[in-house]
């Protein structure tokens, strides 16, 4: 299969604990979207946390690395796409209006079933 033609969903469940992990789903998400594929990354459990407000700004995956921000800041200009689960919000003590602005939606379980069934590939981090 050709990238351009895929659909790719990649699902962040890696929150803040492991700051050289949390870049991972991004950049494969650049990786993706640089191929030509459709590609969203849904937050889920901690995931959602790398998308509350200033977090990201104060998060280096690496001593000296850049802010964990400019990689988001990159995969969205990339056409990428975020969603956030509402119940990995409640679980993380975080209301909506914690997120950056660019999350899409708001999503449930269903939303993973549906959109993992109907993608190419699923990446899971």
């Amino acid at each position: 299969m050709n990238p351009k033609d895929a659909k790719i969903l990649i699902v962040a469940t890696i929150g803040t604990e492991i700051p050289k992990q949390c870049t991972a789903p991004f950049l494969f998400a650049l990786e993706a979207a640089g191929m030509g594929a459709d590609v969203s990354i849904v937050f889920v459990a901690q995931g959602p946390v790398l998308l509350k407000q200033g977090v990201a700004d104060n998060l280096y995956p690496k001593e000296g690395d850049r802010a964990l921000s400019e990689l988001i800041e990159e995969t969205l200009k990339a056409g990428v796409r975020f969603q956030a689960c509402g119940a990995a919000l409640d679980l993380n003590s975080m209301a909506p209006e914690d997120l950056i602005e660019d999350v899409e939606d708001l999503v449930g379980p269903s939303f993973l079933i549906t959109k993992g069934l109907e993608a190419d590939l699923v990446l899971s981090f």
